[in-house]
């Protein structure tokens, strides 16, 4: 990881013929083959239609693309031409070809024709050119992970210079900035004895300037704002947010009705920048812009070349109302403490653009009281939107956030759907024997790729399944209170990471039968990315479905909602909501609720949830042809259209289909046929029982970002 040591997010190294796109932030190298030992020389970055950090030219008559990448053929002004998966010849023209793999690489070529020798399989791609050309090469970091550390310390206002330099990860204030490969991930921020910014860092010039009072809470409050806007933050008087054209939008100074403001604020500022982009980068004509762009009082592409003064300055002039009932979901709310240590949460809470509110802290807080605790933004299971984290237990449908869940994301990969590997430990052979059947029951959920039920564990199997980081989840059936799981020979002490072996953990791991969240906590601590307890023990079926969920890529907190299919989710949760063990194509979780209307007749909805691998900011689009095939925000609910029997075992059929029918949640390789279909639908409708949709759904699917 670079840490600030160096200022170059890219670098290119030769080796012969070799050349070496190197991701210094990600750590990564992409490499190509060249008919000749390249001459580099650097290379103006205006050349790319789409955003690099480093560019350099050589001339080359043939270039071979690294494995495992996939290659687009764009124009010179990158429109999408073809996907280089099959061999194939292009006319000459200008090109700039689109290289996405361990980072993302664009090779412009003038005035050429190309034959290109493409392949469906994991192998490299062949670029032949009708003569040596000069080629100029632009990568920019995927940026996953923060570019450098700003300490800071004990000082409202030393963190609010900080603050102004989280947008540093932002390659540009467009609305382009809405697409969530733009944004990067902010710089994170430790307390020490003085302010340090490292010097490749430096604030946004975007001409926005942010307005906060000296107080941990106000900093809190308008640091993801603050972070999308690129502003810089200052102290003052009162909250307030300033343009360079000398506009002032003055904010409330109560502490409720200015998280309220702020969060309608991002929400709409950034609803309308995915609609002036309409027409850039990535041209769509998505849903959202068909049902809110004729009441708007502008086109929104014609604000795309605006300053960012004069873009919201347009902005103001819309109803945050009428934008509300279209934009994604947030996937994170947060809520803090307003303590120095909750500064460090900041830059994660910004890169998934979770609004954050405050409570301030009473004379009798809990020694032991988190940071801060979150909530996603499509639930209801909460009813104060800003939950208490000095409460004991912690309420109920909440997690705890601490930033250890975040930076262990940095230290491990994320698993593949199919390769998620679960270990499940239970207090008795009968409840491990209905278990087992009921995992293979008809078949063990598709995304597993290995698992284990032991029963009755001792000591031993215990600890070396709690601090086992190859697992992805473990399910952990034992009793378990006071930091400590009971096993047949004794207790395993799981708080301060004192767990043998070795102190690490799974991705995950799941506790029953408690409300308190040490267990899961010190997880966390250990190594993990996110832990959950729940009030009661989970019958097999639901704990089938739970972490076949989980496998399927779902967050943590959506596969309790759908586990038990109700506002009330009887669990309680360590490290960010959004977290999953696995991902699926690189696509956000999708759901499909079929409601029938007649005996053979369906009404399909789709809602999609957005996690920290699957960021606010992206395009859906459903591909299947009896559906509305609109691209739409991804994190969106919304009717799709009608299907009969047959579509709805064609979803059933595609790979990723989470299926929601007549109150039953069916994962891909769940009995689901025909007669079973008709035969329930014919209940419900005699019994008029027929449940209202209200979670989402998926299929084969396509989507932009």
């Amino acid at each position: 990881m670079n840490d600030g040591s160096s200022g170059e997010r890219i670098e290119f190294e030769v080796d012969g013929t070799t050349l070496a796109v190197h991701d210094v932030i990600e750590g990564e190298r992409m490499r190509f083959r060249l008919d000749r030992e390249p001459a580099l020389s650097s290379a103006l970055l205006e050349l790319f239609p789409l955003p690099v950090d480093r560019a350099v030219s050589f001339e080359a008559a043939s270039i071979s693309v690294a494995e495992y990448s996939v290659v687009n053929i764009r124009d010179d002004d990158g429109d999408f031409i073809a996907s280089a998966d099959e061999s194939t010849e292009f006319s000459r023209r200008d090109y700039c070809i689109e290289v996405n793999g361990v980072t993302k690489v664009y090779l412009r070529v003038p005035d050429v024709e190309i034959t290109v020798n493409g392949t469906r399989d994991p192998g490299p791609v062949e670029l032949a050119f009708d003569r040596p050309r000069t080629v100029t090469v632009g990568a920019r970091s995927l940026h996953t992970r923060p570019e450098a550390t700003i300490t800071v310390p004990d000082d409202p206002a030393a963190l609010a210079e900080a603050v102004s330099v989280l947008g540093s990860s932002i390659r540009e204030f467009s609305p382009e900035r809405s697409w969530p490969t733009l944004r990067g991930y902010p710089p994170r921020i430790v307390r020490g004895d003085a302010l340090d910014i490292p010097s490749p860092l430096a604030a946004p010039d975007t001409g926005i300037e942010v307005t906060v009072r000296p107080t941990y809470a106000d900093v809190y409050r308008l640091s993801t704002l603050s972070y999308y806007l690129g502003a810089r933050v200052r102290t003052g008087d009162a909250p307030a947010i300033r343009f360079d054209n000398g506009y002032e939008e003055r904010l409330p100074t109560d502490s409720r009705a200015l998280e309220s403001r702020v969060e309608e604020l991002l929400r709409t500022w950034f609803f309308l920048d995915t609609l002036a982009r309409i027409e850039g980068y990535t041209p769509s004509n998505r849903y959202e812009y068909e049902a809110v762009g004729p009441d708007l009082p502008f086109y929104p592409p014609n604000l795309a070349d605006l300053s960012m003064s004069e873009r919201l300055m347009e902005y103001l002039e819309v109803d945050p109302e009428m934008v509300a009932p279209y934009a994604p979901a947030w996937p994170t709310e947060a809520v803090l403490r307003p303590t120095p240590a909750a500064a460090e949460l900041l830059p994660h809470l910004a890169r998934v653009l979770a609004p954050v509110r405050v409570r301030e802290t009473s004379d009798s807080a809990r020694p032991d009281a988190p940071l801060g605790l979150a909530t996603p933004g499509w639930t209801d299971a909460v009813a104060d939107p800003a939950p208490n984290p000095e409460a004991d237990p912690v309420p109920a449908g909440t997690s705890v956030l601490t930033p250890t869940a975040y930076e262990n994301r940095f230290q491990r990969d994320i698993s593949g759907r199919g390769d998620v590997s679960v270990a499940f430990l239970l207090d008795s052979s009968e409840r491990a024997g209905r278990l087992r059947e009921s995992l293979t029951t008809p078949d063990v959920p598709d995304g597993i790729g290995s698992w284990s039920v032991v029963a009755s564990p001792s000591r031993d199997t215990v600890a070396e399944a709690l601090s086992d980081q190859s697992l992805d989840i473990v399910f952990c059936g034992l009793p378990a209170r006071n930091g400590a799981v009971e096993a047949t020979d004794g207790t395993v002490d799981v708080s301060d990471g004192n767990v043998e072996p070795d102190p690490n953990a799974p991705a995950v791991t799941v506790f029953e039968g408690t409300t308190d969240l040490t267990t899961a906590v010190d997880a966390v601590g250990r190594g993990g990315l996110s832990g959950a307890v729940f009030e009661n023990a989970l019958d097999p079926d639901r704990i089938r479905l739970f972490v076949g969920l989980l496998a399927a890529g779902c967050p943590v907190v959506v596969a309790v909602r759908l586990t038990f299919d109700s506002t009330d989710l009887p669990a309680r949760f360590a490290g960010d909501p959004g977290t999953v063990v696995a991902t699926d194509r690189g696509l956000p979780t999708q759901v499909y609720s079929c409601r029938p209307t007649a005996t053979d007749s369906y009404q399909v909805q789709f809602r999609s949830f957005l996690s920290t691998e699957a960021l606010l900011g992206r395009d859906y689009r459903v591909v299947t042809e009896f559906l509305d095939s609109t691209p739409f925000l991804a994190g969106t609910e919304r009717d799709v259209g009608q299907t009969d029997v047959s579509g709805i075992l064609h979803l059933h059929d595609k790979k990723g289909p989470i299926l929601r029918l007549l109150g039953g949640i069916y994962l891909q390789n769940d009995d689901l046929t025909a007669e079973g279909i008709e035969a329930s639908t014919r209940r419900a409708i005699e019994a008029d029982e027929l449940p209202e949709p209200n979670m989402g759904s998926n299929a084969e699917s396509q989507y932009r970002d």
